[in-house]
């Protein structure tokens, strides 16, 4: 595959496991993929509660991903909190038979 200008490639698919976190550094930016019925969602692994560098490790139910240090709850569509103002930013996220590339973090934010 050759990767699209503006993403790069961060992993296997077969190394993400289903339903469970998989940390990886990015351009100095961490991301927490989580691949859920085959579709892989990439969201920064920093918390925007107390910045905690553990959403990677958090409790998934459906789409909701709960941080395990303070209990807030994001959405991997969209990032938002679900109770609250507060956003996980999110990275488009592009499959090509085994590549899994996402987009650059200084590109999604600019």
């Amino acid at each position: 595959m050759s990767v699209p200008e503006g993403f790069v490639r961060v992993a296997r698919l077969a190394d993400i496991p289903e339903r469970r976190g998989f940390w990886v550094l990015v351009a100095g930016e961490e991301i927490a993929l989580w691949k859920v019925d085959g579709t892989v969602y990439a969201v920064n692994n920093l918390c925007p509660h107390q910045h905690a560098s553990a959403m990677h490790a958090g409790h998934l139910v459906g789409l909701t991903l709960t941080c395990p240090m303070h209990g807030w709850t994001f959405s991997l569509r969209d990032g938002k909190e679900e109770r609250g103002l507060g956003r996980l930013k999110v990275h488009q996220v592009l499959v090509d038979g085994e590549d899994v590339c996402i987009e650059e973090p200084h590109a999604a934010w600019e």
